[in-house]
């Protein structure tokens, strides 16, 4: 990186932890459109296992560049430590930018409480799995490798998102893994700790245990545990898992994220501008905030924004108004209130509690998100934004029975909430899922308005 770049770096992050951020070390690094396009293909990694996606998605980040519709101005990865990338070209001002916002990123992912049980060594863990996939398809063939990473990489989202978060009782991680069973990556569970023998015939007229025992939405890991598969295959699955799970907080929190970042760069960056930079600023901005649909940048700064200002001046809702004097005198708190609440919201928040919480009729209308004639249905359209980011946007999909009518086979529920599947689509993953399996898979939803079946293999 450039002296110039690297003495506004340490500026920067000077002014960020005096500001009260906390973050690990950040390491920048300039590369050029191609490198990052090829960045931004992988997630932000350096190195991914080889798969198509990855070249679909270089060559649209590519022409979107190459075309001018687009550049990409920040790309961040959770790691310890973070790694950030600017792209080669940008002016002085954008880089500047880039490096607060970035910094603000760094604070978010280490305070956020959903990202506490994500690992910070995903940077190795990636070069592992790629390895591994490429040790995979010497052995087995590229060609039914990449075909067996197409059917579980049309599962990623079957997993629970909760996973990473849930706390088991040492007894019965114990009952479930003996002691002597060396700890490492799923994936290469079955090459580390050998399946023991497998168990008795039970006695007759023994009724067998569940299974699952309890419904499940993790799905990808039950398949990884349970299906039929070769053990290169199963490590595959769990490769996937992982992945999916590394990205579930970053999909949770977008709005909020990239609103947090963006306050802070404001902040931390806007009082040392000279009046030309400030111009550039502004239009960068400008920019920044004024994407058409749902631009999280805009969004998660002018709730922020909001929620500092209701803090500063003491008011915390319209029903603030309706109190009397003395009341209101009860209720009103010191100027830099405002400060605190963001550090409070930054840490215990995700988008669907944030929106939730502050995201009022009264905003919406102040900042211009409304019309007055669109207030009636206002709540009907925040309930419709919340359903979107409810599991990212995907249905919600729980298995339910492994052996399904006493036949072996799995039996699987969608929760229904208003939104039907899309049929297309759902009958793919079920075919998927029968060959991974081996036995028929229904899917219990509604079409049409009414309880339906949905079956492959069957």
């Amino acid at each position: 990186m450039r002296e110039e770049l690297r003495s506004w770096a340490e500026k920067l992050r000077e002014r960020a932890l005096a500001a009260g951020l906390s973050f690990p070390p950040v390491l920048f690094e300039e590369v050029g459109p191609e490198e990052m396009a090829m960045l931004a293909a992988y997630g932000g990694f350096p190195h991914r296992y080889p798969h198509w996606r990855w070249g679909s998605e270089y060559l649209r980040y590519r022409e979107t560049y190459r075309y001018g519709l687009g550049r990409i101005y920040e790309l961040v990865v959770n790691t310890h430590p973070v790694h950030a990338y600017l792209l080669r070209g940008n002016t002085l001002l954008a880089q500047k930018l880039v490096m607060a916002h970035v910094y603000a990123h760094a604070d978010f992912f280490q305070n956020n409480l959903a990202f506490r049980p994500i690992p910070k060594d995903m940077l190795d863990e990636m070069g592992h799995h790629a390895a591994y996939v490429k040790k995979a398809m010497e052995r087995h063939g590229a060609r039914s490798v990449e075909e067996f990473l197409d059917m579980a990489l049309s599962l990623e989202n079957l997993i629970d998102p909760h996973a990473p978060y849930i706390q088991r009782p040492q007894e019965a991680e114990e009952e479930e893994r003996p002691r002597e069973r060396l700890r490492v990556r799923p994936y290469l569970d079955p090459y580390v700790n050998p399946p023991p023998e497998p168990p008795k015939e039970a006695e007759e007229g023994a009724r067998p245990r569940p299974l699952p025992p309890k419904p499940t939405r993790d799905v990808l890991g039950f398949l990884a545990q349970h299906a039929p598969l070769a053990p290169w295959q199963k490590g595959i699955l769990e490769i996937v898992r992982e992945e999916s799970l590394y990205y579930v907080p970053q999909a949770a929190t977008k709005i909020l994220n990239e609103g947090w970042a963006t306050y802070w760069h404001t902040r931390l960056l806007l009082p040392l501008l000279s009046p030309e930079e400030a111009v550039e600023f502004a239009e960068l901005q400008a920019g920044l905030l004024a994407s058409p649909g749902l631009n999280p940048y805009r969004l998660g700064y002018l709730l922020l924004k909001e929620v500092e200002e209701r803090w500063d001046k003491g008011r915390f809702g319209p029903e603030y108004e309706a109190l009397p004097l003395g009341e209101k005198l009860r209720y009103e708190r010191p100027v830099g209130e405002g400060l605190k609440k963001l550090f409070q919201v930054r840490i215990v928040h995700t988008d669907l509690s944030f929106l939730e919480e502050f995201l009022t009729p009264e905003f919406a209308l102040r900042r211009n998100l409304v019309a007055p004639e669109e207030l009636p249905r206002f709540a009907e359209a925040k309930r419709t934004l919340l359903f979107r980011l409810t599991n990212a946007g995907y249905p919600i999909v729980e298995l339910r029975d492994a052996n399904y009518a006493n036949r072996g086979e799995l039996f699987l529920e969608h929760a229904y909430e208003g939104m039907e599947l899309d049929l297309k689509k759902a009958k793919a993953v079920l075919e998927n899922l029968h060959r991974l399996w081996g036995r028929p898979v229904h899917l219990k939803t509604v079409v049409g308005g009414k309880e339906a079946l949905l079956s492959a293999g069957a």
